[in-house]
Parts: structure tokens; C-alpha cells; sequence
């Protein structure tokens, strides 16, 4: 792969569409309704996965050893994680109905504290007597993926040296095993918590390490432009069918990539940090306080401007005052490994 590449610009992108599409969900207003209409947040999520499969995998790679991978994850995803959880926290302090002390002393204070910094986030989403008059209640509820991609991290070094053997027998497994667990939590089990199971990160996996699969296995990047224009044409001929989920794992994987790696011309956007990560952490609970506050309300574009100004000035913050500062000078040097809203 050419060291100059688009990653930069794809994950700012897709952290864009998802902040987009929650500023309509979150906040359920009819005058953005449109933005969950036409773009896909959906979309957005599993192509991280699918980057972050591809560059986590050339990070694994390239690490001196299993140590140095899983520092290099800790370094790159928990010191914004950890600070999004308390600032959370501290939203939940100053807006909850509840007196003080007994906020403090809640049961499901606790709860959120232990769940949310465990990476359970499904556990307890919510702080007692915070947002309860927001059509969502969730402190942030971009957060059930993190708990995904760490499961993926730590199945990388036991599936990329079988990748290395037998690439498409090892990835059509995965995808075969994916695609069973998605379609028996969306099309069988009906059960309590079927939509949370579905999403979870065997689902995930086909797209995560068809991302590895290009990484590893040249001749299957080599042949990327063919995979992604098959795969899209049988992905739009089957979009509206019970069946599209068994094309999305290669098509949005294959799109994401080739427009990440050798599409186009390379747009240069590392001056301003790495922002994607900042922004899918911090949108949602900015979101929920500007709806708190009445904004969406008054006026549904201003409260828009408002989420992406304010998402971008915090992301910004963020990068450069706490992301940058746990991450060694040179890995920063090394654009072709530099994380996902994935983050590695």
C-alpha cells in the first residue's frame, strides 16, 4: 500500500455522518429528520471496523512484540475513553433532577461508573434523574462499540498469522460464522435484548477482518478496484432483500478501503490532529445537552451548528491536550498505521 493514503479524511468523514444521523435520532426533531433518511450512520460504523481491521492489523505487524500491540491499544483508545465516562459523569452531576447527595449515593450511579469503565456500557447507559425528558436517555450512546473493537483487538494476534496461511479459507469462516450470528439474532431469536445481541462483535468481525484480509494478503488488496465494483452492484441489486447483510461485509469493507487507500488524489488533514475518535466519543453527550436545554427545539439548524462546532472544538481539545500526549512521537510519524475512529 502507498504510505500516502485517505484514512485521515474517511474516518472524519464517517464520524461526520454518524454525528449527522444521531443529531436526528437522539434528538427525534422532524426538521433534521431527513439527515437519518438519506445518509447511514449504519453504514459508518461497520466501515471503522473494517479500516481499523486493516490498520490494526499493519500495526500488529509491525509492533516488537504482543506487549508493545496491546500498549499501543491502551494508549490509543483509553485516556479519551476514561475522560468521556467522567465528563459524562460530571454532565450527570449538574443536570440531574435529583438532589446531589442522593445522585451521589444512587444505586445507579454506581452502576453507570462500573459498567461504563468495565466497557458494559449496555449495562447501565443512563444516570439516575439525567435527560429523563429527552426522547433518548443514554449519556452516550456511541459507546457500545468500544467493547466490540477491544474483543476484535485481542482476536487479531491469534487470527492474522492464520490469515497469513490460508487468507480466504480463514476469512470465509469468520464470514460464514458472522453472518450466522447476525441473521439468527435478526431473523429468529426474538427475544429480549435481540437488536443488542445482533450488533455485537461476531457480527462484527467479517467486516473487521476483511480489513485485516487486505492487509495481510496482497493479492487480494491487488485485486480491491474488481472486489469493490462486484460487490457493490450485487449489494445495490440486493439492498432492499432479506439477503443484503450477506453482501455488506465485503461491500462496505472494499468501498471504505479503496477510497482510503488508492482512489483518489491524498487530502492532507494531519495538521489538525487526529479527530475522528474525539468526535464519535463526544457528539452524542453534547447532543443530549443541547436537547436538554432546549435548543434542538427552539431551532433545530442552530442546534446542528451548535453539536458540530462544539463536537470539533472538544475533538480538537481532546487530541492535542490528552490523546497526542500518550502516544510515542514515533508512532505519530506513520500515517499508514494511525487508528480508525477505531483507533490504534
Amino acid at each position: 500500500m502507498n504510505e500516502k493514503n485517505n484514512f485521515d479524511i474517511v474516518r472524519l468523514s464517517l464520524a461526520f455522518i454518524v454525528m449527522l444521523v444521531h443529531s436526528a435520532e437522539v434528538t427525534r426533531n422532524a426538521d433534521i429528520r431527513f439527515l437519518a433518511h438519506f445518509l447511514n450512520s449504519d453504514f459508518a460504523v461497520k466501515g471503522f471496523f473494517a479500516i481499523s481491521g486493516f490498520l490494526i492489523a499493519k500495526s500488529y505487524l509491525r509492533s516488537k512484540s504482543l506487549t508493545s500491540y496491546f500498549v499501543k491499544r491502551a494508549q490509543r483508545i483509553l485516556p479519551a475513553y476514561i475522560f468521556v465516562i467522567v465528563m459524562c459523569f460530571a454532565i450527570g452531576m449538574c443536570l440531574t433532577t435529583l438532589p446531589l447527595m442522593d445522585f451521589l449515593k444512587n444505586k445507579e450511579t454506581l452502576k453507570y461508573l462500573v459498567a461504563n469503565f468495565t466497557f458494559l456500557n449496555f449495562i447501565q447507559p443512563s444516570l439516575p434523574g439525567v435527560f429523563t425528558d429527552n426522547p433518548n436517555q443514554p449519556m452516550d450512546g456511541s459507546l457500545w462499540t468500544i467493547k466490540a473493537e477491544l474483543t476484535l483487538y485481542v482476536l487479531l494476534p491469534f487470527i492474522v498469522p492464520l490469515l497469513k496461511k490460508s487468507p480466504l479459507k480463514v476469512w470465509g469462516v469468520i464470514f460464514v460464522i458472522s453472518c450466522a450470528w447476525f441473521f439468527y439474532f435478526t431473523a429468529v431469536y426474538t427475544g429480549a435484548k435481540a437488536d443488542t445481541l445482533a450488533k455485537q462483535f461476531i457480527a462484527l468481525s467479517s467486516y473487521f477482518f476483511f480489513g485485516s484480509l487486505l492487509a495481510v494478503h496482497q493479492p487480494t488488496f491487488d485485486r480491491l478496484k474488481e472486489i469493490t465494483i462486484v460487490s457493490l452492484v450485487l449489494f445495490l441489486l440486493f439492498k432492499n432483500t432479506n439477503y443484503a447483510f450477506i453482501i455488506e461485509p465485503v461491500a462496505f469493507s472494499s468501498v471504505v478501503i479503496l477510497f482510503s487507500t488508492n482512489l483518489c488524489k491524498e487530502i492532507k488533514i494531519s495538521q489538525y490532529g487526529d479527530l475522528s475518535y474525539g468526535m464519535y466519543l463526544y457528539h452524542w453527550p453534547i447532543i443530549q445537552v443541547l436537547q436538554h436545554f432546549g435548543v434542538f427545539d427552539t431551532n433545530a439548524f442552530l442546534g446542528l451548528l451548535m453539536v458540530i462546532v462544539l463536537t470539533l472544538a472538544l475533538a480538537w481539545l481532546s487530541w492535542h491536550l490528552l490523546e497526542s500526549r500518550f502516544l510515542k512521537r514515533a508512532h505519530h510519524a506513520q500515517p499508514s498505521i494511525v487508528p480508525s475512529v477505531a483507533r490504534d
